[in-house]
């Protein structure tokens, strides 16, 4: 039997089937393509991949069906190691990109990696039910073990996340939640007795994305990032396929090949980044265009300047909550006024704008000027 240490779930012991796959390239791949993409700009510690990621939600994964359920099931399994296979370079900051160019996410990516390939062969040849693990995969049935508001995936991110960025806000008491679990009408519940634990998950992750994933610095890299690649496939010089095949490594090399992409990825190499010049709660509707138009008519090209509307999403999440006999009493929202709370806040929403330094002044200008 093989064994797997980890930092942050400990021991993990792959069946062989699942230890096949995890030597797929598909999955190897994933070493080279880091969970919190340039946080590391940030966080000098936030070096973890999608990989690590991907072995620590497949064990919760499993301890949570054996301690909710009381069983097991190597193709729920199997999907939480693969829940994220489809990622492209530098995770998240692929999303809208793979959007623009291709019309596609990482999710739909990711089943057809499963069906087709590698990993589809492994799986055929174990026997296992390549549509079972895809429907899983799209959260169906027990797959909302893998994708709920207590799901594997978030219990594992949240845990991995906090470990290696050093903020304590992330944190949370995984031993205590899955004792705490339940099963009810299809989706995962939780026992009256855990419901501090519960607001421990969702407020762990309303307080990671402020302080982390939403974190200035990281958003700043991920406009700089995105208008590197737009650049580079709007000039012809890059085919937006190329999106599909490559980590986080050979994107910026392959970035730094090309004239129209090489300055502004040579900002994210050097840490040399835009500073804020505007980073602002606002209200009702924006008109992004109008802020565009407004900060390029200073003579600001397109390309030496972002803007990122940054959002917490999420915080409708709820979770049925039961009593000691699993019978039904209410949802988490109208249990807990911290959770309501947070419910409250879902609207709330900052527009950041950074360009270079020498531009602050002059672009805060005109940005106050068009939100007014």
């Amino acid at each position: 039997m093989v064994h797997i240490q980890d930092a942050v779930v400990g021991d993990i012991e792959p069946t062989e089937l699942e230890l096949a796959l995890i030597n797929t390239k598909p999955m190897q791949r994933l070493r080279q393509i880091k969970q919190l993409s340039l946080g590391n700009l940030v966080y000098p510690g936030a070096n973890h991949t999608r990989f690590e990621h991907s072995l620590g939600t497949m064990q919760i994964t499993r301890e949570v069906m054996q301690s909710s359920l009381k069983e097991t099931d190597e193709e729920l399994e199997i999907a939480g190691l693969l829940h994220d296979i489809g990622h492209c370079a530098f995770s998240h900051y692929s999303d809208d990109l793979l959007m623009k160019y291709l019309k596609t996410n990482h999710e739909k990516i990711g089943e057809g990696i499963i069906q087709k390939g590698e990993i589809s062969d492994v799986l055929g040849k174990s026997g296992a039910s390549v549509k079972k693990v895809i429907s899983y995969f799209r959260g169906n049935g027990k797959g909302t073990i893998i994708t709920g508001s207590l799901g594997s995936d978030r219990l594992d991110y949240l845990s991995r996340d906090a470990h290696y960025t050093g903020v304590a806000y992330g944190i949370i008491d995984y031993s205590i939640i899955r004792s705490r679990l339940a099963w009810y009408k299809g989706n995962p519940a939780v026992y009256k007795s855990g419901i501090n634990g519960a607001e421990s998950i969702l407020i762990a992750r309303y307080s990671m994305f402020a302080s982390v994933y939403n974190h200035h610095v990281n958003r700043i890299a991920r406009g700089i990032y995105e208008k590197a690649v737009i650049a580079a496939i709007d000039s012809g010089k890059m085919n937006k396929s190329e999106l599909l095949i490559h980590d986080d490594y050979s994107i910026i090399a392959r970035l730094q090949q090309i004239k129209e992409s090489r300055e502004l990825i040579s900002r994210i190499v050097e840490r040399r980044l835009f500073k804020r010049a505007y980073n602002e709660g606002v209200n009702g509707l924006l008109d992004l265009d109008a802020v565009k138009d407004a900060i390029e008519k200073t003579g600001i090209g397109e390309n030496d300047y972002v803007m990122e509307v940054i959002k917490f999403k999420g915080a409708t999440d709820d979770v049925d909550v039961l009593n000691k006999d699993g019978e039904y009493v209410g949802k988490l929202t109208e249990l807990s006024a911290l959770v309501r709370t947070l419910v409250s806040m879902d609207t709330k929403q900052k527009l950041l704008v950074a360009c270079d330094a020498s531009n602050t002044e002059k672009v805060r200008a005109a940005v106050e000027k068009a939100v007014s």
